[in-house]
């Protein structure tokens, strides 16, 4: 795991509250192992204030990631949070929702059915390490257009990049899900690239490769979902996903946290 890699762990269980100059400064060198003295003769403050910078942040992180932090556990203690939160969802999901009453308030599926179908459901607890090289288990498929990624089907490269951020956030997902629902029109199938659940809120982000401008049907689409209980409905263009994902994720999540139950 490197210090970027650890920064951001420690942002996402701070619900991405970045860090700040002298809490970066802090932290980086003494994921590196270096004292207080070696940290302020390296920097234009004194060793008093970062000591007392210091302990302040690991009394933040300390709250944020359920254990107590200190400057020389730093590392097995955010070892120890991202295999608590680490979620690999595998295999194939279905989900029939009842649009016409369900309640899915709160990311509450008691109004709605579920039906799962988790062949070789695999909860994975895996250091960052291992996450953060899902490059490595990435490859082509028979199929030209499909990508192998951790069991997972996927037919573009936006989608990779997306599901490979959600799980170094260690963020509970399941891509290509698919939905039956009831409509005005009647039961229809929708899916979505990604249903993801935060916060004790469910919502859907949907990989656009053409215009990023939403139809009038996917615009009412979208609010049957939103009505039904879905938290959020948010499209993003496949361009941005493909060179931006850590900032579309950062942007999704940061949306769906400040929904209203």
């Amino acid at each position: 795991m490197t210090v970027d890699e650890a920064i951001t762990i420690a942002e996402t269980a701070l619900n991405y509250d970045r860090l700040n100059k002298v809490q970066e400064i802090v932290f980086r060198p003494s994921w590196e192992g270096r004292s207080y003295k070696e940290i302020a003769a390296s920097t234009e403050y004194e060793y008093d204030y970062i000591k007392y910078a210091g302990a302040k942040l690991w009394k933040l992180l300390s709250k944020a990631l359920g254990e107590k932090v200190k400057k020389d556990n730093l590392k097995s203690v955010l070892k120890r949070y991202l295999r608590r939160t680490q979620v690999n969802l595998q295999r194939n999901l279905t989900i029939e929702v009842n649009l016409s009453g369900a309640n899915l308030s709160g990311a509450n599926l008691s109004g709605a059915r579920l039906f799962a179908n988790l062949n070789e459901a695999d909860y994975v607890q895996a250091d960052l390490d291992k996450t953060i090289n899902a490059d490595s288990e990435t490859e082509l498929s028979d199929s030209e257009n499909e990508i192998n990624w951790n069991g997972f089907c996927f037919h573009s490269d936006a989608q990779v990049k997306i599901a490979e951020i959600l799980d170094r956030t260690s963020t509970l997902f399941i891509p290509n899900s698919q939905l039956r629902l009831a409509t005005p029109a009647g039961r229809q199938n929708q899916q979505a690239d990604f249903l993801i659940f935060h916060q004790n809120k469910l919502g859907i982000l949907k990989i656009d490769s053409g215009s990023s401008h939403q139809s009038a049907t996917e615009d009412e689409m979208c609010q049957l979902f939103i009505d039904s209980g879905i938290s959020l409905v948010k499209h993003y263009h496949a361009t941005r996903c493909s060179e931006q994902p850590d900032i579309v994720v950062q942007d999704f999540l940061e949306i769906l946290s400040q929904v209203q139950a």
